[in-house]
């Protein structure tokens, strides 16, 4: 049966490889595919990721093999390679000792991808004397000044968030306020680390930081504080959703509200269009589980 080795990071689940992908599987259905992930650099990412190169390379990897295989592929395996094209299909090819019938190598565009600059797909090519068939996941990025604006909305929703953060600590009282002091100092400093990354990803673009984060609103009650965090959070979906418009059916479900509820998550501030579905259950400890 035909075999290809599939080469991909940041578009592994791009409907532009996702095409290809169909297409050879069209031509023969029990073609199987080998999905090897390079670890590339947190640095060199195009947004932030928790975790470290190896981390994250392995979760694209999970993700694209099941969205692979929704779409109808066999996904054999999956692998995480070197930060090196070059030397992550070298170490595949060393240590299983298969052979392929091409290699599919997906990348950013060239103003996007290091992979690209280094002319990794012809490398490749003349190197391992493999037929190797480059896809360009356009739908991924977007233009310079689109790609700066957003990071900067990004990077004012992560301000936000630490100063809501720091806002409900100080107005929390009695136990409460207290739990959620020390829950707090765990979750700040990652927020803060992906506020500089964002910041940082601005300037090397040539683009200007925008600091105008939205106050927190004030609170009288304790109950207010988890009204504003869902509000927050809602906001931060609708944005997530914005960037991924080709989605559909998407499903949000949110847990330990001590009620069950079923609504929409709207464009602005509630008003505008539907862009998810979400599912609102109980905690464990809650009664009326059976009722969702």
């Amino acid at each position: 049966m035909p075999r290809y080795l599939v080469l991909a990071n940041q578009t592994a689940a791009s409907p532009e490889l996702t095409s290809v992908i169909r297409e050879i599987v069209t031509n023969d259905a029990d073609t199987e595919f080998v999905l090897l992930v390079p670890a590339t650099p947190v640095e060199d990412l195009l947004d932030w990721q928790e975790g470290d190169n190896e981390t994250i390379a392995e979760r694209t990897a999970q993700t694209a093999k099941d969205h692979l295989m929704g779409v109808g592929a066999k996904v054999a395996r999956t692998e995480v390679g070197d930060a090196s094209p070059v030397k992550a299909i070298e170490n595949e090819l060393e240590n299983h000792q298969e052979t392929y019938d091409g290699i599919v190598i997906s990348t950013l565009p060239l103003q996007r991808s290091r992979w690209v600059a280094l002319d990794q797909p012809r490398r490749i090519e003349r190197r391992f004397k493999v037929p190797v068939r480059h896809v360009v996941g356009h739908s991924v990025t977007m233009s310079r000044e689109d790609l700066i604006n957003g990071l900067n909305e990004d990077l004012n929703l992560e301000l936000e968030a630490l100063l809501r953060s720091v806002y409900h600590a100080a107005a929390g009282r009695g136990m409460l306020g207290h739990e959620l002091r020390e829950l707090l100092k765990k979750e700040l400093p990652s927020e803060l680390d992906h506020a500089t990354f964002l910041a940082d990803k601005i300037v090397a673009l040539g683009g200007e930081v925008r600091i105008r984060p939205a106050m927190p609103a004030e609170v009288a009650a304790a109950r207010e504080l988890l009204q504003q965090n869902i509000a927050a959070e809602r906001k931060i979906m609708v944005r997530v959703l914005e960037m991924f418009k080709g989605l559909g059916n998407v499903v949000v479900l949110t847990g330990d509200e001590h009620q069950n509820w079923a609504g929409e998550v709207r464009r602005d501030r509630g008003r505008g269009e539907a862009v998810a579905a979400e599912f609102v259950v109980t905690s464990i400890a809650s009664g009326g589980d059976d009722e969702v």
